[in-house]
């Protein structure tokens, strides 16, 4: 585990305006798949010790603002088996901010009771609002905004600091690449849920001369009514919001533009957290020919467009698992041990 991050390394100024503080397993791992001849893996699902995930990145940044600012409860909502909530509860809790999520309807299944049961044990309140307008309406209306110690963090912990997480990680695949442990990718496929992931490896990629193809595979609703929610646009707006913050703080990116790629839209399926048959065969062979978890939600469903990917490109073929691959029925059998 290194004792800084390379988006330090390559932007020193960042010292100054980025609180920062170690929370995951970095780097993380990078690994042929077997059977599978320009198949590789990011194992981001390794990125904690107890709970992995591409969330843990991204709240190494937000944790760290949210102690610099003082909080004392932190605000935020996802589906009712969020593995950002998840991840968020046992960070803040390691953090001592208080932590409230709102959630809205998913399809019921073991991993949303896990993760239910995760987030009550790490200390959260949990706030059912049913549909995910009720759930965005509580969210951005909440009375507690005008509170100087409270902390409103967007689903999927995708706000602008968290976004920087995955800058870093597209800085951290570049060394990687520049050590020779693994060639530079033609294509990198990653799931887009709540932008955050693809928006920085987007800009992260570009910053590090890295020219790989970035597949982002929609696997959340595109609208929220009128408003877009996982759509290119959605993306590009928040690579806008990070590129703003690079500009503003390294006088050697004030010329930087960053375009965000378009989304895959053809693994969806029938709706947020409904599987699909691509979905599943694709988490089948990981398991059986990789001995890589994968789930129905995320990473499945871009793991099917991984294969297909694969099978249509010559040259190598990147999968980012961004799904924690941890036991999490470990972690919370440890938490119910150590609870009072």
């Amino acid at each position: 585990m290194t004792t800084t991050r390379p988006i330090f390394q390559h932007f020193p100024e960042l010292v100054a305006h980025l609180p920062w503080q170690p929370l995951a397993d970095l780097p993380t791992p990078v690994q042929p798949l077997p059977g599978l001849a320009n198949g590789w893996i990011k194992r981001d699902d390794l990125t904690h010790t107890a709970y992995g995930g591409n969330k843990v990145r991204k709240l190494e940044f937000v944790v760290a603002e949210m102690q610099a600012r003082g909080v004392k409860r932190a605000y935020t909502f996802g589906a009712t088996g969020t593995n950002a909530g998840v991840a968020a509860a046992l960070m803040c809790k390691r953090a001592g901010v208080a932590l409230t999520v709102y959630t809205f309807d998913q399809p019921d299944s073991p991993t949303v009771q896990r993760n239910q049961a995760l987030m009550r044990a790490a200390g959260a309140t949990l706030v059912h609002k049913g549909t995910l307008l009720a759930t965005v309406l509580t969210f951005y209306l909440h009375p507690a905004r005008l509170r100087r110690d409270s902390y409103f963090l967007f689903a999927g912990c995708s706000n602008p600091v968290g976004v920087l997480g995955y800058v870093n990680a597209a800085l951290e695949l570049a060394d990687q690449i520049a050590a020779g442990e693994l060639p530079e990718p033609e294509v990198i496929v990653v799931p887009v849920g709540s932008n955050g992931t693809l928006a920085g490896l987007t800009v992260g990629l570009q910053l590090a001369g890295v020219k790989s193809r970035l597949v982002g595979v929609r696997v959340a609703e595109s609208h929220l009514g009128p408003i877009a929610t996982c759509t290119t646009g959605a993306v590009q707006q928040m690579v806008d919001q990070t590129t703003a913050f690079l500009r503003r703080h390294v006088p050697a990116l004030q010329a930087l533009q960053v375009q965000a790629p378009p989304l895959n839209d053809a693994y969806f399926g029938a709706g947020y957290g409904v599987p699909t048959p691509a979905g599943q065969a694709a988490i089948l062979r990981f398991a059986a020919d990789f001995d890589v978890p994968l789930e129905a939600t995320y990473s499945g469903k871009a793991a099917a467009a991984f294969l297909d990917e694969a099978a249509a490109t010559q040259g190598p073929v990147l999968f980012w698992d961004t799904f924690n691959s941890r036991s999490t029925d470990a972690l919370l059998q440890s938490m119910r041990d150590d609870a009072p």
